[in-house]
């Protein structure tokens, strides 16, 4: 299965600065949270040969299929809790693989939830401001074409 993508992508440089400026979530959250998805069958990976296979894909985390997430070694709040709505939405059938209107909706929804419990998921400022931008880009575009554009 391919991994979920989005028509709004940043170069290979820009992904690795924005990740290089984030902050990294706790090591204690992710453990926990790849320990609890290990109990139900999926595995949360993240290794340096992972980090560069992502940096290339302009990602800082993202779901393979229903049983396999990868993540940067250095995730953000924000890229760990948004991977982890998405993986919710490929578990309920919500999230259709290679259906650009449908993935634009869930980094929609995904980013949303986020913004509304930024203080809750320990979202920076920093990742607030990527998060907003990245949104009404989503929205215009979802918008464009829905419109016929």
């Amino acid at each position: 299965m391919e991994p979920t993508t989005s028509s709004v992508f940043l170069s290979s440089e820009k992904a690795h600065e924005i990740i290089s400026k984030q902050k990294p979530i706790d090591k204690k959250t992710v453990d926990r949270v790849k320990a609890a998805l290990a109990r139900k069958g999926t595995v949360l990976e993240q290794s340096l040969e992972w980090d560069e296979h992502l940096i290339r894909n302009f990602a800082e985390a993202v779901t393979y299929s229903d049983g396999t997430i990868i993540m940067h070694t250095k995730v953000s709040a924000s890229g760990f809790f948004e991977e982890l709505i998405h993986y919710g939405q490929v578990k309920s059938g919500r999230a259709i693989f290679g259906n650009h209107q449908n993935n634009l909706e869930m980094e929609i929804e995904a980013k949303d939830k986020l913004l509304r419990n930024q203080r809750a998921y320990g979202i920076t400022d920093f990742e607030v401001e990527l998060l907003t931008s990245t949104l009404q880009k989503y929205k215009i575009e979802l918008e464009t074409l829905r419109k016929g554009g």
